[in-house]
């Protein structure tokens, strides 16, 4: 059968980040400048002070990972400061913001109303107390006085119902409370009694299925509290099955692809299939010259790229070969701070910016840019944890015949045209759930009907 090639995804603290040298140093030129309210990118590293809204250093702040990564995926023009503008936009798009910053409402799922608006025209209101921007830190104090945790997945659902569930506010809850629950409320009976509704609320069949689950969740105690509660769902998650990948909206994604390397001539393939997987794709080719030409500078075209990224406003930027050195550059003049694929790991790539999104490809034999593993596993360490993906096609061993079973991608990268890796991986960028995570979850479309119920039928819990 065809092997599709395993991803291999690197957390920074697998490696220091002194290891590698910062990219080719180039002054900064202020064409190069991102302009002021510029939406280039969902997660943008760090940025100077704006004048007028305080202090914006976080360095003295004490911040857990995940939520200096919200932060700045708040804050899309990249200033160190968030707007009321851009906070609205963040709940809107992001479940997870809105989870975070409006538990009362369902699951995240805020809707574009008035109410939403109001909301959270509150919180800054009470955050920003006064000013028209407010700090990292009293967004991050804010969702502490909330109470929700920050972090992604179940939870942040499992911990608004549950509020629900505990009428009284104590912290626990009570056979009765979890009965009373059931019945008033329509999504709590589809959790408790596996995706039915509560047709009869008051019947006997009704409250005995809830008395089995209570006694499953409490483990013989008269109240259980949220940890028991979050187990126990948990549990019936892992059960029953692994959760499919999220459906990426290609349609309404623009792809912005810098053409000089990403051989839309040489390697045609590779570009037809991002275009015939439905993006809104933007060439950026024309007046760009080959980067590797003695004695080159990019700068002068920057102004070029900066133009046509303010004009597509695309959700991600992609780039193959020479193209590296373009995207070297762009990072170092903060043109741009979003989602990113490279394709071969370019020389000038020697140190992804923190709270980046970025996936590399590269194969062991590619024959241009030839980089052993354990080179692209430390450039991957100088990005943001379960942000970064290190796509890796290797040889396999060598037999004693002295042949290979499996070979690795060369520059021109085959397996990226199989399987539909390319696309996936490009999902993966876009997906609220990392790179790694949808990549592993895309597995699951590439095997058969029969497959997946035979799996199905074996069970997914030990």
């Amino acid at each position: 059968p065809t092997q599709v090639p395993v991803p291999v995804s690197v957390s920074s603290a697998t490696s220091p980040r002194g290891s590698l040298p910062a990219p080719p140093p180039q002054p900064m030129s202020p064409a190069a400048s991102s302009p002021g309210g510029m939406q280039l990118g969902s997660r943008p590293p760090p940025s100077p002070k704006r004048s007028g809204s305080g202090d914006t250093d976080t360095s003295g702040e004490d911040f857990l990972d995940e939520e200096l990564a919200l932060c700045r995926r708040i804050d899309t023009d990249c200033s160190g400061t968030i707007s009321e503008l851009e906070l609205l936009a963040a709940v809107r798009a992001y479940p997870d913001v809105a989870a975070l910053l409006l538990p009362d409402r369902v699951d995240g799922a805020a809707s574009d109303d008035q109410v939403t608006f109001d909301a959270v025209d509150e919180a800054f209101a009470t955050m920003a107390g006064g000013k028209q921007r407010v700090r990292y830190g009293q967004l991050v104090a804010h969702i502490r006085r909330q109470g929700a945790p920050m972090r992604r997945g179940p939870s942040l659902g499992l911990r608004r119902l549950y509020a629900q569930i505990d009428g009284d506010g104590d912290g626990s809850v009570s056979k009765l409370e979890l009965y009373e629950a059931v019945q008033r409320n329509q999504e709590i009976a589809r959790l408790v009694l596996h995706g039915r509704t509560c047709a009869t609320p008051d019947s006997d069949d009704t409250f005995d299925e809830v008395r089995t689950v209570f006694e499953a969740i409490a483990c013989g105690k008269k109240r259980f509290e949220f940890s028991d509660f979050e187990a126990h769902f948990r549990r019936e998650a892992c059960a029953a099955g692994p959760a499919p990948a999220p459906r990426i909206d290609r349609a309404a994604k623009r792809v912005f692809i810098i053409g000089p390397g990403f051989g839309r001539q040489m390697n045609p393939r590779q570009s037809q299939l991002i275009e015939e997987a439905g993006y809104q794709v933007h060439w950026c080719w024309e007046n760009l010259p080959n980067p590797e030409t003695p004695n080159f500078d990019v700068r002068p075209y920057l102004d070029q790229i900066r133009r046509e990224l303010t004009h597509f406003q695309p959700d991600i930027v992609c780039c193959a070969s020479k193209g590296g050195a373009y995207i070297a550059s762009m990072w170092l003049n903060r043109l741009w701070c979003g989602p990113t694929l490279l394709i071969n790991a370019h020389p000038c790539c020697g140190r992804i910016p923190e709270g980046m999104p970025v996936v590399l490809c590269q194969g062991s034999n590619d024959e241009v840019y030839p980089t052993a593993r354990a080179k692209l596993e430390e450039l991957m360490a100088t990005g943001s944890p379960n942000m970064c993906l290190l796509y890796y096609t290797a040889n396999s061993g060598l037999l004693p015949t002295g042949h290979y079973t499996r070979y690795g991608d060369q520059h021109n990268m085959a397996s990226l045209q199989t399987h539909e890796c390319l696309p996936r991986l490009i999902d993966g960028l876009l997906s609220a759930e990392g790179p790694e995570l949808h990549m592993v979850r895309s597995w699951r479309d590439r095997l058969t009907a029969a497959r997946l119920e035979a799996e199905a039928w074996l069970g997914y819990s030990p």
